[in-house]
Protein backbone atom coordinates (compact mmCIF):
# COMPACT_ATOMS: atom_id res chain seq x y z
CA UNK A 1 0.00 0.00 0.00
CA UNK A 2 1.28 3.78 -0.50
CA UNK A 3 0.01 7.30 -0.10
CA UNK A 4 -1.04 9.21 -2.80
CA UNK A 5 -1.45 13.08 -3.16
CA UNK A 6 -4.42 14.06 -5.69
CA UNK A 7 -5.13 17.62 -6.25
CA UNK A 8 -8.43 18.96 -7.90
CA UNK A 9 -10.56 21.74 -7.68
CA UNK A 10 -11.67 21.24 -4.10
CA UNK A 11 -8.37 21.73 -2.89
CA UNK A 12 -4.99 18.54 -2.31
CA UNK A 13 -6.35 15.47 -0.29
CA UNK A 14 -4.61 11.88 0.51
CA UNK A 15 -5.71 8.95 -0.88
CA UNK A 16 -4.54 5.48 0.51
CA UNK A 17 -3.74 2.86 -2.75
CA UNK A 18 -2.76 -0.43 -3.06
CA UNK A 19 -0.85 -2.14 -6.58
CA UNK A 20 -2.12 -5.21 -7.59
CA UNK A 21 -1.21 -7.64 -10.26
CA UNK A 22 -4.11 -7.80 -13.12
CA UNK A 23 -4.98 -11.21 -15.15
CA UNK A 24 -2.32 -10.27 -17.82
CA UNK A 25 0.39 -9.54 -14.98
CA UNK A 26 0.37 -5.96 -15.69
CA UNK A 27 0.57 -3.76 -12.00
CA UNK A 28 -2.36 -1.50 -11.50
CA UNK A 29 -3.63 0.09 -8.01
CA UNK A 30 -6.97 0.95 -6.66
CA UNK A 31 -8.21 3.33 -3.97
CA UNK A 32 -8.66 1.94 -0.54
CA UNK A 33 -9.68 5.05 1.16
CA UNK A 34 -9.96 8.31 1.05
CA UNK A 35 -8.15 10.15 3.70
CA UNK A 36 -9.35 13.96 3.14
CA UNK A 37 -6.63 16.93 3.80
CA UNK A 38 -4.84 15.72 6.68
CA UNK A 39 -4.20 12.12 7.16
CA UNK A 40 -3.63 12.43 10.81
CA UNK A 41 -7.29 12.87 11.55
CA UNK A 42 -7.09 9.00 11.32
CA UNK A 43 -3.98 8.79 13.96
CA UNK A 44 -5.49 7.75 17.69
CA UNK A 45 -3.17 8.80 19.97
CA UNK A 46 -2.85 6.30 23.41
CA UNK A 47 -0.23 8.53 25.17
CA UNK A 48 3.23 10.02 24.40
CA UNK A 49 4.74 6.93 22.89
CA UNK A 50 1.75 5.03 21.64
CA UNK A 51 -0.37 5.22 18.27
CA UNK A 52 -2.94 3.65 16.56
CA UNK A 53 -4.34 3.85 13.30
CA UNK A 54 -7.68 3.99 12.94
CA UNK A 55 -10.35 1.40 12.75
CA UNK A 56 -11.62 2.83 9.32
CA UNK A 57 -8.79 2.09 8.00
CA UNK A 58 -8.28 -1.21 8.90
CA UNK A 59 -12.12 -1.84 7.97
CA UNK A 60 -11.36 -0.41 4.58
CA UNK A 61 -8.52 -2.61 3.76
CA UNK A 62 -10.18 -5.84 5.09
CA UNK A 63 -13.70 -5.09 2.89
CA UNK A 64 -10.79 -4.91 -0.28
CA UNK A 65 -9.18 -8.06 1.09
CA UNK A 66 -5.97 -7.00 1.18
CA UNK A 67 -3.35 -8.80 3.01
CA UNK A 68 -0.79 -6.49 4.85
CA UNK A 69 1.54 -6.07 7.86
CA UNK A 70 0.17 -3.65 10.74
CA UNK A 71 3.97 -2.21 10.90
CA UNK A 72 3.83 -1.16 6.96
CA UNK A 73 0.74 1.19 7.86
CA UNK A 74 2.46 2.36 10.30
CA UNK A 75 5.07 3.78 7.80
CA UNK A 76 2.44 5.08 5.44
CA UNK A 77 0.83 7.48 8.41
CA UNK A 78 4.83 7.75 10.16
CA UNK A 79 4.96 11.31 8.30
CA UNK A 80 1.87 12.53 10.23
CA UNK A 81 2.25 11.78 13.50
CA UNK A 82 2.50 14.52 15.72
CA UNK A 83 5.89 15.57 15.88
CA UNK A 84 6.53 15.88 19.55
CA UNK A 85 5.24 12.03 19.84
CA UNK A 86 6.80 11.44 16.63
CA UNK A 87 10.65 12.42 18.45
CA UNK A 88 9.53 11.02 21.62
CA UNK A 89 8.75 7.32 19.50
CA UNK A 90 12.45 8.04 17.61
CA UNK A 91 14.39 8.95 21.23
CA UNK A 92 13.15 5.34 22.53
CA UNK A 93 14.16 3.46 19.30
CA UNK A 94 10.99 3.14 17.94
CA UNK A 95 9.72 2.26 14.40
CA UNK A 96 11.58 3.34 11.75
CA UNK A 97 12.82 0.35 9.74
CA UNK A 98 10.35 -1.69 10.39
CA UNK A 99 7.96 -3.72 8.53
CA UNK A 100 10.62 -4.64 5.91
CA UNK A 101 11.04 -8.59 5.81
CA UNK A 102 14.94 -9.96 5.42
CA UNK A 103 15.65 -11.67 2.53
CA UNK A 104 18.36 -13.30 1.12
CA UNK A 105 21.21 -11.58 -0.84
CA UNK A 106 21.31 -11.99 -4.52
CA UNK A 107 24.32 -12.00 -6.37
CA UNK A 108 24.82 -9.69 -9.61
CA UNK A 109 23.46 -11.69 -12.08
CA UNK A 110 20.23 -12.12 -9.88
CA UNK A 111 19.50 -8.82 -9.80
CA UNK A 112 20.23 -7.76 -13.49
CA UNK A 113 17.87 -10.21 -14.45
CA UNK A 114 15.12 -8.80 -12.09
CA UNK A 115 15.90 -5.73 -12.52
CA UNK A 116 15.82 -5.39 -16.33
CA UNK A 117 12.78 -4.05 -16.79
CA UNK A 118 13.25 -1.19 -14.98
CA UNK A 119 12.30 2.16 -16.59
CA UNK A 120 15.78 4.08 -17.75
CA UNK A 121 13.31 7.31 -16.15
CA UNK A 122 12.98 5.42 -13.06
CA UNK A 123 16.30 4.24 -12.73
CA UNK A 124 17.62 7.56 -13.33
CA UNK A 125 15.82 9.00 -10.86
CA UNK A 126 16.44 6.91 -8.03
CA UNK A 127 19.92 6.91 -8.72
CA UNK A 128 20.47 10.26 -8.14
CA UNK A 129 18.52 10.38 -5.14
CA UNK A 130 20.53 7.81 -3.88
CA UNK A 131 23.76 9.43 -4.75
CA UNK A 132 22.93 12.96 -5.35
CA UNK A 133 25.38 12.78 -7.88
CA UNK A 134 24.66 14.43 -11.41
CA UNK A 135 27.28 11.89 -13.30
CA UNK A 136 24.67 9.06 -12.84
CA UNK A 137 25.07 7.64 -16.79
CA UNK A 138 27.88 5.29 -15.59
CA UNK A 139 26.05 3.57 -12.77
CA UNK A 140 22.88 2.84 -14.93
CA UNK A 141 23.44 -0.80 -15.90
CA UNK A 142 24.48 -1.44 -12.36
CA UNK A 143 22.34 -4.04 -10.53
CA UNK A 144 21.59 -2.15 -7.13
CA UNK A 145 19.92 -3.77 -4.71
CA UNK A 146 18.18 -0.88 -3.66
CA UNK A 147 16.46 -0.18 -7.21
CA UNK A 148 14.71 -3.50 -6.29
CA UNK A 149 11.71 -0.77 -4.38
CA UNK A 150 11.15 -0.09 -7.81
CA UNK A 151 9.77 -3.97 -8.35
CA UNK A 152 5.95 -4.89 -8.34
CA UNK A 153 4.47 -1.31 -8.31
CA UNK A 154 1.93 0.12 -10.47
CA UNK A 155 3.19 3.17 -12.49
CA UNK A 156 1.02 5.18 -10.18
CA UNK A 157 2.93 3.66 -6.93
CA UNK A 158 5.75 4.37 -8.44
CA UNK A 159 5.00 8.30 -9.19
CA UNK A 160 3.64 9.04 -5.84
CA UNK A 161 6.60 7.33 -4.02
CA UNK A 162 9.17 9.65 -6.56
CA UNK A 163 6.92 12.76 -5.39
CA UNK A 164 7.45 12.25 -1.89
CA UNK A 165 11.38 11.52 -2.26
CA UNK A 166 11.65 14.47 -4.14
CA UNK A 167 10.57 16.82 -1.69
CA UNK A 168 13.63 15.89 0.71
CA UNK A 169 15.57 18.13 -2.22
CA UNK A 170 16.94 21.55 -1.59
CA UNK A 171 16.71 23.74 -4.37
CA UNK A 172 20.01 23.90 -5.49
CA UNK A 173 19.80 19.48 -5.35
CA UNK A 174 16.38 19.57 -6.75
CA UNK A 175 18.16 22.10 -10.13
CA UNK A 176 20.66 19.16 -10.59
CA UNK A 177 18.14 16.50 -10.07
CA UNK A 178 15.77 17.76 -13.01
CA UNK A 179 18.97 18.39 -14.94
CA UNK A 180 20.45 14.66 -14.46
CA UNK A 181 17.38 12.75 -14.53
CA UNK A 182 16.19 14.09 -17.83
CA UNK A 183 19.59 13.17 -19.80
CA UNK A 184 20.79 17.05 -20.56
CA UNK A 185 24.03 16.30 -19.60
CA UNK A 186 24.34 13.76 -22.47
CA UNK A 187 23.01 16.49 -24.80
CA UNK A 188 26.10 18.32 -23.88
CA UNK A 189 28.67 15.80 -24.19
CA UNK A 190 31.98 17.15 -25.36
CA UNK A 191 31.94 20.14 -23.00
CA UNK A 192 33.83 20.52 -19.66
CA UNK A 193 30.58 21.87 -18.65
CA UNK A 194 28.35 19.31 -19.02
CA UNK A 195 27.70 18.60 -15.59
CA UNK A 196 27.48 22.79 -14.53
CA UNK A 197 23.69 23.39 -15.49
CA UNK A 198 24.52 27.44 -15.15
CA UNK A 199 26.70 27.46 -17.70
CA UNK A 200 24.27 26.07 -20.50
CA UNK A 201 23.06 28.46 -23.06
CA UNK A 202 19.19 28.47 -21.86
CA UNK A 203 17.89 28.40 -24.80
CA UNK A 204 19.65 24.82 -25.99
CA UNK A 205 18.57 23.31 -22.44
CA UNK A 206 14.99 24.28 -22.99
CA UNK A 207 14.78 22.50 -26.45
CA UNK A 208 16.38 19.55 -25.27
CA UNK A 209 14.42 19.52 -21.79
CA UNK A 210 11.15 19.46 -23.65
CA UNK A 211 12.38 16.82 -26.04
CA UNK A 212 12.86 13.94 -23.90
CA UNK A 213 9.56 15.84 -21.83
CA UNK A 214 7.41 14.89 -24.75
CA UNK A 215 9.25 11.40 -25.30
CA UNK A 216 8.33 10.40 -21.94
CA UNK A 217 4.67 11.40 -22.69
CA UNK A 218 4.33 9.33 -25.42
CA UNK A 219 6.37 6.32 -23.87
CA UNK A 220 3.83 3.27 -23.39
CA UNK A 221 6.46 1.82 -21.31
CA UNK A 222 6.68 4.60 -19.06
CA UNK A 223 2.81 5.97 -19.42
CA UNK A 224 1.89 2.50 -19.20
CA UNK A 225 -1.69 0.58 -17.90
CA UNK A 226 -0.51 1.25 -14.23
CA UNK A 227 -0.55 4.88 -14.74
CA UNK A 228 -3.75 6.44 -13.41
CA UNK A 229 -6.10 7.94 -15.98
CA UNK A 230 -5.99 11.38 -16.71
CA UNK A 231 -8.62 13.62 -18.01
CA UNK A 232 -5.86 16.23 -18.84
CA UNK A 233 -5.16 16.92 -22.66
CA UNK A 234 -1.42 17.47 -23.20
CA UNK A 235 1.15 16.33 -20.52
CA UNK A 236 0.51 13.45 -17.95
CA UNK A 237 0.27 14.97 -14.57
CA UNK A 238 3.17 12.50 -13.48
CA UNK A 239 5.19 14.99 -16.21
CA UNK A 240 3.27 17.90 -15.26
CA UNK A 241 5.71 18.77 -11.77
CA UNK A 242 9.58 18.44 -13.85
CA UNK A 243 7.37 21.06 -16.56
CA UNK A 244 6.18 23.64 -13.82
CA UNK A 245 9.56 23.00 -11.60
CA UNK A 246 11.36 23.60 -14.75
CA UNK A 247 10.47 26.98 -15.71
CA UNK A 248 8.51 28.54 -12.83
CA UNK A 249 10.88 28.13 -10.26
CA UNK A 250 14.30 25.84 -10.24
CA UNK A 251 16.10 27.58 -13.18
CA UNK A 252 14.59 30.76 -12.21
CA UNK A 253 16.49 30.45 -8.85
CA UNK A 254 19.18 32.17 -7.38
CA UNK A 255 20.00 29.83 -4.74
CA UNK A 256 22.21 27.07 -6.49
CA UNK A 257 25.52 25.25 -5.26
CA UNK A 258 28.47 26.98 -7.12
CA UNK A 259 31.44 24.50 -8.55
CA UNK A 260 33.15 22.46 -6.52
CA UNK A 261 29.95 22.13 -4.23
CA UNK A 262 30.72 25.79 -2.39
CA UNK A 263 27.09 27.33 -1.01
CA UNK A 264 26.41 30.22 -1.95
CA UNK A 265 25.10 32.69 1.13
CA UNK A 266 21.84 34.44 -0.24
CA UNK A 267 21.04 37.55 -0.67
CA UNK A 268 17.57 39.33 -0.56
CA UNK A 269 16.93 41.58 -3.62
CA UNK A 270 17.77 45.48 -1.86
CA UNK A 271 14.41 46.42 -1.55
CA UNK A 272 13.57 43.35 0.89
CA UNK A 273 14.17 41.98 3.83
CA UNK A 274 14.16 39.07 5.79
CA UNK A 275 11.22 40.06 7.59
CA UNK A 276 9.54 40.43 3.90
CA UNK A 277 9.99 36.59 3.30
CA UNK A 278 9.09 35.80 6.54
CA UNK A 279 5.52 37.56 5.96
CA UNK A 280 5.05 35.37 2.77
CA UNK A 281 5.32 32.38 4.57
CA UNK A 282 2.91 33.84 7.44
CA UNK A 283 6.06 32.96 10.24
CA UNK A 284 6.45 35.35 12.47
CA UNK A 285 10.75 35.81 13.24
CA UNK A 286 9.89 33.80 16.87
CA UNK A 287 8.04 30.67 15.18
CA UNK A 288 10.88 30.43 12.49
CA UNK A 289 14.16 30.69 15.08
CA UNK A 290 12.36 28.28 16.97
CA UNK A 291 12.46 25.54 14.57
CA UNK A 292 15.10 23.38 13.16
CA UNK A 293 15.54 22.76 9.39
CA UNK A 294 13.22 19.69 9.52
CA UNK A 295 10.20 21.36 10.72
CA UNK A 296 11.13 24.44 8.84
CA UNK A 297 11.26 22.19 5.49
CA UNK A 298 7.73 20.28 7.17
CA UNK A 299 5.90 23.60 7.33
CA UNK A 300 6.78 24.32 4.20
CA UNK A 301 5.45 21.33 2.72
CA UNK A 302 2.33 21.84 3.94
CA UNK A 303 1.93 25.32 2.96
CA UNK A 304 2.62 24.37 -0.78
CA UNK A 305 0.88 21.55 -0.85
CA UNK A 306 -2.73 24.40 -0.50
CA UNK A 307 -0.98 26.78 -2.17
CA UNK A 308 0.16 25.15 -5.18
CA UNK A 309 -1.68 26.09 -8.55
CA UNK A 310 -2.63 22.68 -9.29
CA UNK A 311 -5.38 23.05 -6.74
CA UNK A 312 -6.18 26.34 -7.58
CA UNK A 313 -3.88 28.62 -5.74
CA UNK A 314 -2.33 31.48 -6.56
CA UNK A 315 0.44 31.16 -9.06
CA UNK A 316 2.33 34.45 -8.05
CA UNK A 317 1.70 33.51 -4.50
CA UNK A 318 3.04 30.01 -4.72
CA UNK A 319 6.17 31.62 -6.65
CA UNK A 320 6.50 33.97 -3.88
CA UNK A 321 5.99 31.05 -1.33
CA UNK A 322 9.06 28.84 -3.05
CA UNK A 323 11.31 32.30 -3.35
CA UNK A 324 10.58 32.82 0.62
CA UNK A 325 11.66 29.11 0.78
CA UNK A 326 14.56 29.33 -1.23
CA UNK A 327 15.83 32.68 0.98
CA UNK A 328 15.36 31.06 4.28
CA UNK A 329 16.25 27.47 4.17
CA UNK A 330 19.68 28.56 3.27
CA UNK A 331 19.99 30.96 6.00
CA UNK A 332 18.48 27.87 8.14
CA UNK A 333 21.29 26.38 7.03
CA UNK A 334 24.18 28.53 8.11
CA UNK A 335 22.32 29.52 11.06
Amino acid sequence: MYLAIVRDREGTRFVLRHSFQNREGGWESRDVIDLGKDPEEFINYIDDRVFLISQDVLDAIWEKGIEYEYEELEEIFWPFVDPEIRQTIEDFGGIRGRGHKRTRSLDKDELKKMQRGIHYFDRRRLLFLKFLHMNIEPLMDEPFPFLNRLLDKSRDEIEQDFEFMEMDLRPWEMKNYIYSIFGLPDRFSGRLTRFIPEAQDEETMDKFFLEELCRLNCDNSYIDIGARPSKAHGLHPYLRRYLFQYFDFIFKSKVFRGIGGGQFRPKAPSNESEDDFLKAMDLTREDFEKMDEREFISFFRKKALKMHPDTGGDHKKFIRLKEAFEFLIVKKKWS
